[in-house]
């Protein structure tokens, strides 16, 4: 009785030191690994009063319970839920699933890639700006497409192209490959002019890494998530993935262990349903396919019916409670300053643009039209939320600065203002609840079909592939660059 005492004790001062840590104002990096270590010696201490499964601070509750509502489910219509492993299997690898997977059905496949068709036009366009506004990416607003747009227009135009023809003919597990190791090569091109500059070469640029931000990040509850809304969207992901991995188990007659969480300290990470590794294997290659792909249709038929939620709510919020127009406001900030020219050394990156010469700034086009009047040799009065600043162009009228516009005045602000109303709490919490599950889910369902050891889309791929060396070699590549896409979080 006392170590259960002391195990809720243990639980709620960790709780209560982890939102003491999540709510200061420090560093995103020295907040998780504050966090980190706090939710360590939580997990350390409830596995030794409670007697928990699990290793440094990770704890797996287990528990045999579901497996007859998971034989009942499975039963209902075994052919349903082969289609929907299927459909994994074609939203994964695009058209070319018909060759990769030959007993994949006609119909199926066609509804398929028309769903993943569709997918492309209008739901992927919507992942990255919904992410944008609920959760804390690293660096300056757009940071990656101003990251793309600072780099040769031949290899930008090849990103963007090769990445949205790739999701038809390979689908999102082909699309991911090419944004990781596109991002990553445009990455080690900056890195090179960067070192090229360093080394006095007049072909570097002093100013490449300037506007390159991480490719790849941790996504943690609390620390740039909301915390309640992430931890059940989170959820939400978990328990859809693994109960899909159980029915496709039970539909090709592969027995189930158990099914449990995994926490890490007395936060929720993972979820599984673990089917017996051994049969599995055993088993024919269609039905492993079947049991693996399960996971990521969930995920992406989850993400896809909580992005009509997500329009739909969007939508009501904004026609019972529509924004005044001077809630709208464009700014233009500074992302990159180029060096040899005259601004360079003196404005900074993230700097907003305010007034030029006396003349008040209000958009990217109002920018461009005053800095166009610019004289040779003509010092420049420059107004920024940093200070003013007094800069002679150079004799073409340039000081040497790109920039970008954006808004603070964001559909999340709005919600967020409109929520710190009395009685509106709800607006805010469903908004992010919504959002977080239509985004996380599109995004693990996604990942999780990459080429990657040990995702589900790599063991999908050696099904196929019987090369170990081929395979071996892509495994090495996905990491590379997966590592490369990390990088910049060493100078942010």
């Amino acid at each position: 009785m006392m170590k259960k005492f002391l195990a809720a004790l243990t639980t709620l001062l960790s709780i209560l030191a982890f939102y003491e840590v999540v709510v200061n104002p420090l560093h995103g990096i020295i907040k998780f690994i504050i966090c980190a270590v706090l939710l360590f010696l939580c997990g350390m201490s409830l596995q030794k009063l409670l007697n928990l499964n699990g290793e440094k601070g990770l704890l797996i509750l287990s528990t045999e319970r579901g497996k007859k509502s998971l034989d009942r489910i499975a039963r209902w219509n075994p052919g349903f839920w082969r289609d929907i492993a299927t459909f994994g299997m074609v939203m994964g690898f695009g058209a070319s699933s018909a060759i990769l997977f030959k007993q994949i059905p006609k119909r199926t496949f066609n509804i398929s890639m028309l769903v993943l068709m569709l997918s492309t036009l209008f739901v992927l366009p919507s992942v990255l700006p919904v992410a944008r506004e609920i959760i804390q990416l690293p660096a300056t607003l757009y940071g990656v497409q101003a990251a793309v747009a600072s780099q040769p227009s031949v290899v930008g135009m090849l990103l963007y192209y090769g990445v949205f023809f790739s999701i038809l003919i390979g689908g999102f597990s082909l699309s991911g490959v090419i944004s990781f190791a596109g991002y990553g090569l445009i990455i080690l091109y900056s890195i090179l002019m960067k070192l090229l500059s360093l080394a006095g070469s007049s072909a570097g640029n002093a100013g490449a890494l300037n506007a390159i931000t991480p490719g790849a990040m941790p996504i943690i509850p609390g620390i740039n998530l909301p915390f309640v809304e992430g931890v059940l969207s989170l959820a939400v992901l978990l328990f859809f993935h693994e109960v899909l991995h159980g029915i496709l188990a039970r539909v090709e007659k592969i027995r189930v262990k158990n099914s449990g969480l995994v926490l890490f300290g007395f936060l929720p990470i993972g979820a599984f349903v673990e089917p017996d590794e051994k049969q599995l294997q055993k088993s024919d290659p269609e039905k492993q396919k079947n049991v693996l792909a399960a996971g990521s249709s969930a995920n992406l038929i989850i993400s896809m019916i909580f992005f009509v939620l997500f329009l739909i709510y969007y939508l009501t919020i904004f026609t019972s409670n529509p924004p005044p127009a001077s809630f709208f406001k464009e700014y233009v900030m500074i992302y990159n300053t180029v060096p040899g020219y005259p601004a360079y050394g003196i404005l900074k990156n993230g700097m907003i643009m305010e007034e030029w010469n006396g003349v008040q700034i209000r958009s990217l086009d109002n920018f461009s039209k005053i800095s166009s009047l610019t004289k040779p040799d003509h010092n420049v009065t420059i107004k920024t939320d940093s200070g003013v600043f007094s800069i002679r162009a150079d004799k073409n009228g340039k000081i040497g600065i790109s920039v970008l516009a954006f808004t603070n005045s964001t559909a999340s602000g709005w919600i967020k203002e409109i929520s710190s109303m009395p009685g509106n709490w709800w607006i805010g919490f469903f908004y992010n609840f919504i959002g977080l599950t239509f985004v996380l889910n599109f995004l693990v369902g996604s990942v999780n079909l990459l080429p990657i050891p040990p995702f589900d889309g790599y063991r999908i791929l050696a099904l196929v592939i019987k090369s170990d060396k081929i395979l071996k070699v892509l495994a090495f590549l996905m990491f590379f660059f997966f590592f490369v896409n990390l990088l910049p979080w060493a100078w942010q």
